[in-house]
This record gives C-alpha cells, sequence and structure tokens, in this order.
C-alpha cells in the first residue's frame, strides 16, 4: 500500500516536474522567436545624418537641395569620402564604397546612414563589411531598392533595424509632401501612428488580397534584389516573419519568377504574411490573352502558402515611399473592414 502511494506520488511529482519544463520552455522559445534586434537611436536636433553610396553613383544629380532640407530640419550632414566617386555605372570601387559604410558605422559623430540612391552594387560589397563592429555601432540604415541587399545583410548577419524609406534622390525643394513627411517623422520615431500604426496618406486604405491575421517580424524590400540573394549566405530567414515586397518596370512573367526562387528557396514556406508595396509599372508590357495580371500571380502564391495578405501599401519606388523599418515585430491585421499594420515594438532604442 505504501509503494503503491508512494508511486502515485512520485507519479504526480514528475507530471509537475513536466509541466514546470513545458512552460519554461515555451517562455525561452517565445523570447527567442521575438527577441529584440539591434536598433540605433531616434535622431534629435543637431544629430548628425551621414550619406553613403553603396550601389550606384551620383552621376551628374545635383544634391545641393536634400543637403539643404535635412539641414533644415535641424541635422548635421555629412557625406562619406568617396561619395563623387564613378567606376563604371558604381559608386567607385566595391572596396571603396564598403570603407565608406564600414567607416560611418565606427564613426560616432553619425547618428544614422542615409543612402544616396540605388541602382545596382549593394550585393557586391556584402562580403566586406565587418558584421562584428556594425553589431558595437547600431544606427538606422535607411535606403530602398537595391538597398534591400545591404539590409537583408545586416539583419542577417548584425541582427540590425534598418528603414525601408526614401534615399537622398527622392528629398527635393518641391514642397512638402507624404513621401517628405515621413522620412523626417521617422528619422525621430515620430512616424507612426497613435496606435503604432503605419500612417497612410489621407484617403488611402490597404487593399486585402488574402484575410487573415499574422504576427512577426518584417523583412523584404524589392523583389528582383530579394531573390537574387536565394541560395546565398544573405538570403532572408522568413520563419516567423511577415515578407514585404515592392518592384518597379517588372512584367508579370518576372515577378512569377522571382516569386518562385522565393518559394523554392523556402523563404515564401516559412512566412506568415504577406505585405504588397509599389508595384509601379510591373503589368505586362503587351499584354495578351494568355497573361497574368501581377494580383492574380502574387493570389496564387498567397493561395499556395495560405497566409494572409495585403497591398497597395504606399511604400517604394514611387512618388509616395513611406518610411518602413525592418526586423521589428509587426502584426499583419489583413480584415477586409479595417486592415491595419501595427508595430508592436519600437524601431529605435
Amino acid at each position: 500500500m505504501i509503494i503503491k502511494l508512494g508511486g502515485e506520488v512520485m507519479k504526480n511529482y514528475f507530471k509537475y516536474f513536466l509541466s514546470i519544463c513545458l512552460i519554461i520552455g515555451l517562455c525561452l522559445y517565445s523570447e527567442s522567436v521575438f527577441a529584440e534586434s539591434l536598433k540605433g537611436n531616434a535622431l534629435k536636433q543637431g544629430d548628425c545624418i551621414g550619406i553613403v553610396a553603396p550601389a550606384s553613383g551620383i552621376e551628374d544629380m545635383n544634391i545641393a537641395d536634400a543637403i539643404n532640407k535635412l539641414q533644415n530640419w535641424g541635422y548635421k550632414v555629412k557625406l562619406s569620402p568617396n561619395l563623387y566617386q564613378q567606376s563604371g555605372y558604381l559608386a567607385g570601387s566595391d572596396q571603396m564604397r564598403a570603407d565608406d559604410l564600414n567607416n560611418f558605422f565606427a564613426d560616432d559623430e553619425v547618428d544614422a546612414i542615409l543612402c544616396l540612391r540605388g541602382g545596382y552594387g549593394s550585393g557586391r560589397i556584402l562580403d566586406l563589411l565587418n558584421y562584428e563592429m556594425i553589431k558595437q555601432h547600431p544606427k538606422m540604415v535607411i535606403g530602398y531598392s537595391d538597398i534591400t541587399a545591404l539590409h537583408m545583410a545586416l539583419i542577417k548577419k548584425a541582427d540590425l533595424v534598418p528603414v525601408h524609406g526614401a534615399m537622398v534622390i527622392d528629398i527635393n525643394d518641391n514642397g512638402y509632401n507624404y513621401t517628405d513627411n515621413q522620412l523626417k517623422l521617422g528619422l525621430a520615431n515620430e512616424s507612426l501612428g497613435a496606435n503604432n500604426e503605419f500612417v497612410l496618406p489621407s484617403n488611402h486604405k490597404l487593399k486585402v488580397l488574402k484575410e487573415g491575421y499574422a504576427k512577426g517580424k518584417i523583412i523584404g524590400g524589392n523583389l528582383s534584389v530579394l531573390a537574387s540573394l536565394s541560395g546565398s549566405e544573405y538570403q532572408p530567414n522568413g520563419e516567423n516573419c511577415i515578407l514585404f515586397i515592392e518592384e518597379v518596370g517588372e512584367d508579370s512573367y518576372v515577378i512569377d519568377r522571382c516569386f518562385q526562387q522565393l518559394w523554392q528557396s523556402g523563404v515564401l514556406k516559412q512566412v506568415k504574411g504577406l505585405i504588397i508595396g509599389n508595384m509601379r509599372r510591373c503589368e505586362p508590357t503587351e499584354p495578351t490573352q494568355f497573361d497574368y495580371s501581377v494580383m492574380q500571380v502574387i493570389k496564387q502564391y498567397a493561395d499556395k502558402a495560405n497566409i494572409p495578405v495585403v497591398y497597395d501599401m504606399p511604400v517604394g519606388h514611387g512618388a509616395i515611399n513611406g518610411f518602413l523599418p525592418l526586423n521589428v515585430e509587426i502584426t499583419l491585421d489583413a480584415n477586409t473592414s479595417n486592415p491595419q499594420i501595427i508595430f508592436n515594438e519600437s524601431y529605435v532604442k
């Protein structure tokens, strides 16, 4: 009788022990899934913005107006030493461009890094960046288009929080618009709404392609550049993430091919949701009765992945380009009445 009672007591203790272990394990898992990434500081008046060109060069652009506008916002501006270099379609050699970026991360005078433009070339410098040093000096790195390669590398290798947003080439003296306002407010950590939602232009609403609800870290950028990283060490890990994409000037079959690369590489199979930004000039250039539209292509992959999808996010190529931090946890609420993208954590320290 005593032996039986002892066995029951031990069995109950064992069950209790397993329950405690399970709870602890779930807590640790939750923390590891959504652990906070390395963040830069929000800017304040008098802080310094460093301008670099990781991809294509300045060519015959005049950036005086852009610099004046940044200074009028209350910031100092520092140009990278090789900003005006030109090597073919690149802003100087790979080593020059990498050195400028490494040096601006290490430079305590520089508080945030703003890219000059996209074009091509960011992927060529990824192997030359000092990611261990970058981890010690986290800063906002702002850009889009070809800068997507840099953003994904900074996320993968340094767990940094970069920003998909307007570049120097987008800043001009033509008044004050949504894009300017998003950049100005975003630099100071003031771009989100009262409930930490992404702020849309007036009279603009997200559209729902596939309903649902998802939570995860937002990654992504330009679709073609994301696809080009497939199979490399900089290919994004889509697990517990929500994927954002945008594109410019590609036919629907090219969009299909890029999505297929993301599907076959596993990224699209891992993500929990999809946000479609500006798809500028991306319908078939010579449509026939046998074409798919871009939305038809995306819907096919949304159905395959069985994830919620919203589109018409005002971020990417075009005059309307919002400030979208990456590698932070968001909620994608894809309901037809009021679809929203809500930030669950700050993108700065």
